[in-house]
């Protein structure tokens, strides 16, 4: 929460990753992508490692260093050191204050993370209105997870819609569903995560364990709001025919599913895990072949789903 001293009245923000336009793959139409920080899940191929922790991190990238060197004495806990090549940076003693990338015009050093109110949203994510009734679009809301913050969440969904703009939610399932059925008058369809069917393995994949995933997948069903059922599948993890099939299986039992999105794996995020100093822990995984897919294709298609590859 932020508080606006000069009338003694508390503003609450989230932190933002980053508002991006004209996406196509996040829901029908053209559509705004808002990235929120803040992930109860920490999935082992997640391809956003910066959306994982709530509060502002920062990020690194040596290719863009030109070693200026001017970073080094704004960094008030001495945590930027010079290399013969470029700079380091000892994530022990950085507090993620951002001063250094006041000065880094090269923009090797960002702060990944802005904290943005409900009304600065709104604003930007107006600017595409136009847009949106030509396509049949909107806004989508991801991160990260959405649907944390309800206090937050109540007035955003609320004021969206009021603009007359459309809400997609892109989440992961892990919410107590006292965050989410307040929201559901608002929200116009969901982008539902599925990362395995066996909680067992879910939870040593992603940290948690699927039952309340699948559980409120089934609440928002039964209310005949629309779910793209979303797959990510990785070699070696979660593409066996078994667990292809119960995740079939389930999106079948749900009324109000549009269409099941197998996401095939891709290596996209592996320069975000070298800007935040940690361990890229699936470099070594191959990715599908057009054969594979196909055939992931073919199989939901057999259970009378619509399959929709995203890659």
């Amino acid at each position: 929460m932020f508080t606006n001293n000069s009338a003694n009245v508390t503003i609450i923000k989230r932190n933002v990753i980053s508002i991006t336009r004209m996406t196509i793959h996040n829901g029908p139409g053209i559509r705004t992508l808002v990235l929120f920080k803040g992930c109860p899940l920490h999935c082992l191929w997640c391809s956003t490692p910066e959306s994982q922790k709530a509060s502002p991190e920062l990020a690194f990238f040596p290719d863009k260093c030109i070693r200026c060197d001017q970073c080094i004495p704004l960094c008030p806990r001495k945590a930027i050191k010079l290399t013969d090549k470029t700079i380091s940076i000892d994530r022990g003693l950085c507090n993620n204050c951002g001063d250094c990338t006041q000065v880094c015009y090269a923009e090797a050093l960002k702060l990944i993370g802005q904290p943005m109110s409900v009304e600065e949203i709104v604003e930007e994510v107006k600017k595409d209105i136009v847009i949106f009734r030509k396509s049949n679009g909107g806004v989508t809301l991801s991160g990260g997870e959405p649907l944390l913050n309800t206090e937050f969440n109540s007035s955003l969904y609320r004021r969206l819609k009021e603009e007359g703009i459309s809400i997609g939610v892109d989440t992961c399932g892990y919410v107590p569903w006292g965050h989410i059925e307040p929201l559901l008058p608002y929200i116009d369809f969901f982008l539902w995560d599925i990362k395995h069917m066996n909680s067992g393995q879910h939870k040593k994949l992603t940290g948690v364990p699927n039952e309340l995933i699948l559980e409120n997948a089934q609440l928002i069903a039964k209310r005949n709001i629309p779910i793209y059922i979303r797959v990510p599948v990785i070699p070696g993890y979660n593409d066996s025919a078994e667990n292809l099939r119960q995740t079939c299986d389930f999106a079948k039992s749900l009324p109000s599913v549009v269409e099941v999105n197998p996401l095939p794996l891709h290596h996209l995020g592996k320069a975000r895990y070298q800007s935040l100093n940690r361990e890229y822990l699936i470099d070594g995984v191959p990715l599908l072949s057009e054969e594979v897919i196909q055939d992931i294709k073919r199989l939901v298609d057999s259970y009378g789903l619509k399959c929709v590859v995203i890659n």
